[in-house]
């Protein structure tokens, strides 16, 4: 006589599950806080971002909120490819928006280095350029363009 199949229930929550939620609620929270600037938590935020990624701060959690949609509709685990190739991304925003500042005149290259640096991370919490993330040490060994 055959035996009876017995289902399982299963009653934890798929990893993709977790790794969706936690996206899509953190980039919410993170678009409250650019945006609105709203809080010591926002304004200190905002500060940081703006210093090190410029404009391209506001981009972030659009980002972070479209890669949560796409592992929502895939139901793939490819979470952390996904943030790293985002974040190359916005590293080479960053990067484009700092070199246009160099023809206007806003950022100076005929300084020190940790000047130039002060100056660009400066500008980026004002909202101008692309901040200081593009002085990565590798790329710092010379500034003549």
């Amino acid at each position: 006589m055959a035996k009876k199949r017995r289902y399982k229930r299963r009653n934890k929550a798929n990893k993709v599950d977790i790794a969706v939620i936690l996206c899509i609620i953190f980039s919410i929270l993170l678009a409250v806080l650019i945006y609105t600037k709203s809080g010591v938590i926002g304004a200190k935020l905002n500060e940081i971002l703006g210093g090190m990624l410029g404009i391209v701060q506001y981009i972030l959690p659009i980002g972070i909120f479209a890669i949560g949609i796409k592992l929502a509709c895939d139901g793939t685990e490819e979470l952390t490819p996904k943030l790293i190739q985002y974040g190359i991304l916005l590293v080479c925003l960053s990067i484009v928006f700092s070199v246009f500042q160099l023809p206007s005149g806003e950022l100076q290259t005929n300084k020190d280095l940790s000047e130039v640096v002060k100056d660009a991370y400066f500008l980026g919490t004002q909202g101008k350029g692309g901040g200081a993330i593009r002085f990565l040490p590798e790329q710092c060994h010379s500034l003549d363009y």
